[in-house]
């Protein structure tokens, strides 16, 4: 009798805890099928290929990513753009959340040096983020992607350990 293997949320749970531990560029498929308590064959037999197994995985982070956030801001117009601005980069800089961004900076890079996987799923999490960014600016959608920009430009300044230029943009914001 042959023992059930495990359903594909269990596995991309298992794999979703590796990479938010460990980033997604030096994520292989041994290291992924070992986290996941399988073989690297079992990952490819489950998800088709390496790359279905990548966009499947970084789409289980966004929905995870995008239900968290969504139960830390639940949806409706803030106050101000600075003060949804402020919220979004306290969340994004909280120890939760930290991990989502380095994957985040990690899918980015792929996708600039030619990963097709990961320039869709990047492409796919970013209409995801900026939607809900849009379900809760007060400016409506046609801002979103304005607050967007200076979200992202905030946190690359975090990561590049320049925190008091990213403090400096956030106080310009204003109120």
């Amino acid at each position: 009798m042959t023992r059930p293997g495990p359903d594909r949320t269990a596995l991309l749970d298992a794999l979703a805890a590796h990479v938010l531990a460990h980033g997604l560029n030096s994520a292989s498929l041994r290291p992924l099928g070992a986290a996941a308590g399988t073989s690297d064959r079992m990952l490819i037999y489950h998800f088709g290929s390496k790359d279905g197994l990548i966009a499947a995985l970084l789409r289980h982070l966004a929905d995870r990513m995008q239900a968290g956030l969504s139960t830390a801001l639940p949806p409706g117009p803030f106050a101000s753009e600075g003060a949804l601005l402020r919220a979004v980069v306290a969340l994004m800089r909280s120890p939760p959340f930290r991990p989502y961004v380095r994957v985040w900076f990690d899918i980015v890079s792929a996708a600039a040096q030619g990963q097709a996987a990961h320039r869709v799923a990047g492409h796919e999490i970013l209409g995801l983020y900026s939607d809900w960014i849009a379900a809760r600016h007060p400016g409506g959608p046609d801002a979103a992607p304005r607050l967007l920009a200076l979200v992202e430009g905030i946190l690359l300044m975090d990561a590049l350990g320049q925190s008091t230029l990213a403090d400096a943009a956030i106080a310009a914001a204003g109120d």
